[in-house]
């Protein structure tokens, strides 16, 4: 009885410092992102020469620091929601298999975008697609924001674990 507890704060203890490792790289990324956005405007207006391939730099950033954020905020189900089918679904099918439902259409969902990185992380190596300005590999781009959605799938499934978990302790003292 006294080990639920304790794997439920083992994985909680893994997914905070998860979360913080993410956040990490998703707050170095944007600062380098703004960085060259900076510098890449003021040698555009200033001084007439604009960073090389700048907007390649910003474009790959962009997707690094959606996918690391994407992890957190998968972690945390701190998805924007829209309400508008929310209450009437909720009381149709009830909370819980609303929830559940939702989590499941979530995972799904996040699972495919991993898996269609993964191919096309696999297809650009394969082909040795190279960005248009830079000339650089895309599959260094696309191959790290495949494992971020891959991490964000895990921290998600492992978000849901730990609400269940945190659910059945809360029915189990509501019952004493």
């Amino acid at each position: 009885m006294s080990r639920a507890p304790e794997t439920s704060s083992g994985i909680r203890t893994v997914l905070n410092k998860a979360i913080w490792i993410l956040e990490t790289i998703s707050s170095a990324v944007i600062l380098i992102m703004m960085v060259v956005t900076f510098a890449d405007v003021i040698g555009r207006y200033v001084f007439h020469k604009p960073i090389f391939g700048g907007t390649e730099i910003v474009a790959a950033l962009l997707a690094l620091s959606i996918f690391s954020g994407l992890g957190v905020i998968n972690a945390r189900d701190d998805h924007i929601v829209v309400e508008l089918f929310e209450s009437p679904a909720r009381n149709l099918v009830g909370p819980l298999a609303y929830e559940v439902s939702i989590q499941i259409f979530s995972v799904v969902c996040m699972t495919l975008i991993a898996v269609v990185l993964f191919t096309q992380a696999l297809e650009s190596y394969e082909y040795n697609k190279l960005t248009v300005v830079l000339e650089m590999p895309v599959y260094y781009v696309s191959g790290v924001v495949a494992v971020l959605a891959v991490i964000s799938v895990i921290s998600q499934v492992t978000g849901v674990v730990l609400k269940i978990l945190d659910l059945r302790t809360q029915k189990k003292a509501d019952a004493l």
